[in-house]
């Protein structure tokens, strides 16, 4: 008999048929969670993206346009005059 065929040709199908209970353990797995992992991949990149939005905010050179929507500078703007009449200054 050949090497091959008393060592190798055993080992090798040992190896294959272990591969193969491999396999269909992580198939199985991956069945039951792949809707976990999926989850898990879209909150990552929605946190990324809330990350660089509140830095790209950040980074706005003027603020105050923020802040002034919430200030009386809008809300007292009397438009019922004539049209094209000029904003209040402050």
């Amino acid at each position: 008999m050949s090497f091959k065929r008393k060592y190798w040709i055993p080992i090798s199908v040992d190896i294959e048929i272990r591969l193969r209970k491999l396999r269909k353990s992580i198939d199985r797995l991956y069945r039951k969670t792949w809707l976990y992992i999926f989850a898990l991949f879209i909150l990552f990149w929605g946190y990324c993206a809330y990350l660089k939005m509140s830095y790209d905010y950040s980074l706005i050179e003027n603020y105050a346009h923020f802040e002034a929507l919430n200030s009386d500078f809008y809300t007292k703007w009397m438009t019922d005059g004539s049209p094209g009449q000029d904003p209040p200054t402050n």
